[in-house]
């Protein structure tokens, strides 16, 4: 017999095993770590829970109700350790980082904050602008070809899924401190 416990992720109930809340917020802690006290973290930190219960979702079905160490250790693998979030590769020992403007952002679709398909709240993110006003601009230019290219950025942008993805929607890039040691 296990201890099963009731858990809010991103808004959602799951029933998941002791063993496997243990990892899962020891996994949650370290990646918060990595983050430090940025003003971006809260925001970071739950599209992070928020692509966890998704893929809680999608691992459970009718017939498996309980989070078990299994799918804990498949979201980790999925999603990767918190050093690779910021290393890109690289291992380092990450006590603290910047977000350093890039000169170079890239351009998505942001599933988390559409309301169509995410194009304008990713052009939004791209040139920092807010999405309602692109919105409004796609409203007011409301025509056959202002649908068109909407549907044209629908298509061919892809969706900022991942972490690296998000940041680098948002056009920041992680820099690391100098002076760690690499292991």
């Amino acid at each position: 017999m296990k201890i099963t416990e009731n858990i809010n992720l991103a808004g959602l109930i799951f029933t998941i095993d002791d063993d496997a809340l243990l990892k899962l917020q020891n996994y949650l802690n370290a990646i918060e770590r990595c983050f430090g006290s940025k003003e971006e973290r809260e925001e970071i930190l739950a599209d992070i829970e928020a692509r966890i219960a998704e893929l809680f979702q999608t691992q459970l079905g009718k017939s498996k109700e309980v989070v078990t160490m299994l799918e804990v250790d498949k979201i980790i693998e999925i999603l990767g350790m918190p050093e690779e979030f910021l290393s890109y590769g690289e291992k380092k020992e990450i006590r603290s980082f910047d977000f350093v403007p890039q000169k170079k952002h890239r351009l998505f679709r942001d599933p988390d904050n559409r309301v169509l398909g995410g194009v304008c709240s990713g052009l939004g993110a791209y040139y920092n602008i807010d999405p309602v006003i692109l919105r409004v601009l796609f409203v007011i230019c409301a025509g056959l070809g202002s649908l068109l290219v909407y549907i044209v950025f629908w298509i061919v942008l892809p969706p900022a899924i991942s972490l690296n993805d998000k940041i680098e929607m948002k056009g920041y890039n992680v820099k690391q401190h100098a002076g760690y040691r690499t292991y």
